[in-house]
């Protein structure tokens, strides 16, 4: 299993993303295969916000959400005081945006391995966690 960051997922659904050919191979190999992956529940607002703003259409974001909500194959894990204390020592030290050290902190509870398009969470995490990239 591995922790997902919000930009694979939506790099995955958005055709004209620069990743998007990847992204959505990796997730298809992901859900074809019956893997699961996890994700920290801030994610169902990281994918809303920016599918909305793309489209102009509040409807088709909850209906992704909700998808994700009830995927067999996504793990939406729970914010605890201690993931979120945890996400802020990450934050501090390494100079990581909040949201982004979630799910580097998630991952690092986990012992997964961080699937992100984002550049800098990716640098910044690798002291902290394995990172990959959705490559094929």
């Amino acid at each position: 299993m591995a922790v997902v960051d919000a930009s694979v997922i939506i790099s995955a659904i958005l055709p004209d993303d620069v990743h998007h050919q990847a992204s959505k191979a990796w997730m298809d190999v992901q859900v074809n295969s019956g893997r699961q992956f996890s994700a920290p529940a801030i994610v169902l607002s990281e994918v809303a916000a920016p599918l909305s703003r793309a489209f102009n259409q509040p409807v088709l974001a909850k209906k992704i959400v909700q998808s994700l909500i009830t995927a067999p194959f996504v793990q939406l894990v729970p914010i605890s005081n201690t993931l979120a204390h945890r996400a802020a020592i990450i934050a501090a030290d390494y100079q990581i945006r909040g949201c982004d050290a979630v799910y580097v902190a998630l991952a690092e509870a986990l012992g997964e391995e961080l699937i992100t398009l984002d550049k800098q969470q990716g640098e910044r995490a690798n002291v902290v966690v394995e990172v990959s990239h959705p490559t094929f």
